[in-house]
């Protein structure tokens, strides 16, 4: 049985398992063979002469053909998204608990200390709804409770 590896694919082939393996493959040793899937599935890049890279340092690395350089754009993208996420989960939880004590407020149930939540907690909802989520040093409050 053969190992191959192409570096164009990044892929691996064995002569007892594929039909066809790409007339630019490399064949490698079984040995050569773990090692690089192991490195190919660290985040490493596989160089002609099949050695690789250090794995990348997180997923906002993209390599530059020399090094890893983070990728600024990508990580401000991703904490965007976060921040998003993470706005909109305040203020469905907030709206959740608001209208509960609507409720015990509509039917003359509610507690003075629960009044006092209600408003915290829409005074919440309007403080989170204004946070700059753009903003990828966004600070978000804690829930009243």
């Amino acid at each position: 049985m053969k190992h191959f590896y192409n570096p164009n694919t990044q892929s691996f082939y064995i002569d007892d398992i594929n039909n066809e393996i790409p007339n630019d493959s490399v064949e490698i040793t079984a040995k050569q063979h773990d090692e690089l899937y192991y490195a190919i599935n660290a985040g490493c890049i596989i160089f002609d002469d099949l050695t690789y890279s250090e794995p990348s340092p997180d997923i906002f690395h993209q390599w530059d053909g020399e090094k890893w350089v983070l990728d600024k754009n990508a990580e401000n993208d991703f904490k965007f998204k976060q921040n998003i996420a993470l706005r909109d989960k305040l203020i469905n939880d907030a709206n959740a608990k608001i209208t509960l004590l609507q409720r015990a407020i509509k039917y003359n149930v509610a507690t003075d200390t629960e009044k006092q939540l209600l408003e915290q907690l829409e005074l919440f909802t309007i403080n989170v709804s204004r946070i700059d989520t753009a903003n990828v040093n966004a600070v978000f409050p804690e829930m009243p409770e």
